[in-house]
């Protein structure tokens, strides 16, 4: 039986998944509540939720800071429910292609948003966060020794950022995102490897493909997902009626807000 489903600060997600659209998450025990809407009041309807037995589900960005959700994963586990949080890229479906284990020892990423395209729309700190998460996630670690960030401005507004990080575990990861009006739509250029295996591609629209090194295999580019806000709720649904852990936990997604909180700072 499908778990009751409800859209909370949300309502155009609300029509797309034919769901139910509440003002608050009172009422919800036993079900799945989406959190939409001010940021500063997600973490806040998020507790109401986990306070009312029922699983929450947070858009990105969950919360305006990451002290600010840092007691709700505590309240989580407590209440034996799950909390997850939408992908800043909305990368789950591309990162589920990824075997549990496998670790890359050098991660590169570009991003090429067309100004006027669905990258850009995410704005900067969504672009650097999804940056950031890709690279951890693929390096298979959060904690950071070293973070570098170099943005270029034009009149005080971002148009390029080059990032660099090394992870405690060794690996290291270079990401550049850049806005640009001479592209009919957004690029992606991801690779990853370490010895033996690697995932390369030009899309995040489904799931990434470990190769063996040398199986000159074509990298395609896959057109992007129409509605990867979406997909990301349905992969959170999935999991909790199957019993598995959220696709994207909320430990996670703090580990990369703070990771994007420090790389901002640079940026100032």
């Amino acid at each position: 039986m499908a778990l009751p489903l409800t859209i909370v600060g949300a309502p155009a997600l609300a029509a797309r998944l034919s769901a139910p659209s509440a003002p608050r998450a009172e009422g919800t025990r036993g079900g799945i509540v989406v959190i939409g809407g001010p940021v500063e009041r997600r973490v806040d309807v998020a507790a109401e939720a986990v306070g009312a037995g029922a699983h929450a589900f947070l858009l990105w960005p969950p919360a305006a800071s990451a002290s600010a959700a840092g007691a709700l994963a505590d309240r989580a586990e407590e209440a034996g429910v799950e909390v997850g949080v939408a992908r800043p890229l909305g990368a789950t479906a591309a990162l589920s292609g990824v075997p549990d284990g496998w670790a890359a020892r050098l991660v590169t990423l570009g991003l090429v948003a067309r100004v006027d395209g669905p990258l850009a729309a995410a704005g900067w700190p969504t672009l650097l966060a999804g940056a950031l998460d890709l690279c951890a996630t693929l390096a298979a670690a959060r904690d950071v020794t070293r973070l570098d960030a170099v943005a270029e401005r034009d009149r005080d507004a971002l148009r390029a950022v080059a990032l660099a990080a090394r992870f405690e575990n060794g690996a290291y990861a270079q990401a550049t995102v850049r806005f640009s009006d001479h592209v009919t739509e957004d690029e992606v250029a991801l690779y990853a490897a370490r010895p033996g295996s690697r995932v390369e591609a030009r899309s995040l629209a489904g799931p990434l493909c470990v190769e063996a090194e040398g199986s000159g295999a074509p990298v395609a580019a896959t057109p992007p997902a129409s509605d990867p806000e979406t997909a990301e709720v349905e992969a959170f649904v999935a999991a909790v009626a199957a019993g598995r852990p959220a696709p994207y936990a909320l430990d996670d997604a703090l580990a990369t807000l703070r990771l994007a909180e420090r790389a901002q700072e640079r940026l100032r």
